[in-house]
C-alpha cells in the first residue's frame, strides 16, 4: 500500500499545509472545493486538471503605502514588488506541490502570473475563482478578489491537488453600493456591476480596455502598469477599518 492509499487525518494535512505556507511567507491561506465550478472549467480549460478536485489558495500582499502612491500614477516602486511578490508566489506553490507529492498526491502549481497568448487576457487557470471559494475574499466590482482586511492589494497563486483537504466557505460579496472603483478607473473598463458567477466577465468587466490603457501607460511610463482601481478600495486602505 503506497503513501496516498493509508489512512490520512485530512485536516491535520491541511493544518500542515497552512502552517508551512505562513512560515514560507504567505499571507492568507484556503482551500477550495472545485466540484461546484468542474462544468466552466472543464469548458473553458479543457480536461488538463481533471481529477484535481481541490485548490490550495495563497495571497501574499503588497506594502499598503506602495499601492496608495498608485492613485498619483505609476510608479517603478510597485513595478518592482509586483516581481518580487510573485517570484514570492511562485517558490510558495512550487514548495506545496513538492510536499504534497512527497505524501503521495496528485498536485500542480499554477503560475502567480501568466499570459497564455496575446489574444487571450486570462492565464491557464482562474486564480480568483480558487480564492473566491476558498473564503479568502470576494470578487469585488473592479474583478479583482477583495479581502475584508487586506482589500484587492494581494496577489494569489494556486495549487491544484486531489488530496481531499477539509474545503473553507466562500464569504459574501461586501462592496455594496460602493462605486469608488468605477468612478476612477481612467480606462472605463468598470461597469460598476456586482460579481455574478451566473453572468460573463464582460457584463462587468471589460478587460481589452484595460489591456488598451496599460499600453498607452507603456508608451509614457515605459511599462504597463495602472493599479488605481486597487489603490482606491476602502477595504484595507490606510486609515480605514471596515471588518
Amino acid at each position: 500500500m503506497n503513501d496516498k492509499q493509508k489512512p490520512t487525518n485530512y485536516q491535520k494535512l491541511k493544518d500542515t499545509l497552512k502552517r508551512l505556507a505562513i512560515s514560507w511567507g504567505a499571507d492568507l491561506f484556503g482551500v477550495a472545493d472545485l466540484s461546484e465550478a468542474s462544468n466552466f472549467l472543464e469548458q473553458e480549460f479543457g480536461r488538463s486538471f481533471h481529477g484535481l478536485n481541490r485548490a490550495i489558495s495563497l495571497a501574499v500582499c503588497f506594502p499598503r503605502e506602495v499601492i496608495e502612491e498608485l492613485l498619483q500614477g505609476p510608479t517603478h516602486t510597485y513595478l518592482h514588488y509586483y516581481r518580487v511578490v510573485n517570484v514570492r508566489l511562485d517558490d510558495l506553490a512550487l514548495r506545496l506541490t513538492s510536499y504534497l507529492q512527497r505524501q503521495g498526491f496528485r498536485a500542480f502549481p499554477i503560475p502567480s502570473s501568466q499570459r497564455v497568448s496575446r489574444d487571450r487576457l486570462a492565464g491557464i487557470f482562474p486564480h480568483r475563482l480558487a480564492a473566491r471559494l476558498a473564503g479568502l475574499g470576494w470578487i469585488g466590482k473592479s474583478g479583482s478578489l477583495v479581502n475584508p482586511v487586506f482589500g484587492p492589494r494581494l496577489r494569489l497563486v494556486t495549487v491544484l491537488t486531489d488530496a481531499p483537504l477539509p474545503a473553507d466557505q466562500p464569504i459574501a460579496d461586501r462592496c455594496g453600493k460602493c462605486q469608488l472603483c468605477f468612478d476612477i478607473c481612467p480606462a472605463g473598463a468598470i461597469t460598476g456591476r456586482a460579481f455574478n458567477p451566473a453572468e460573463e466577465l464582460a457584463v462587468r468587466l471589460k478587460p481589452e480596455l484595460c489591456d488598451q490603457y496599460q499600453n498607452q501607460v507603456r508608451a509614457q511610463f515605459g511599462k504597463r502598469v495602472c493599479g488605481k482601481c486597487l489603490a482606491v478600495c476602502p477595504y484595507g486602505k490606510l486609515g480605514t477599518n471596515l471588518v
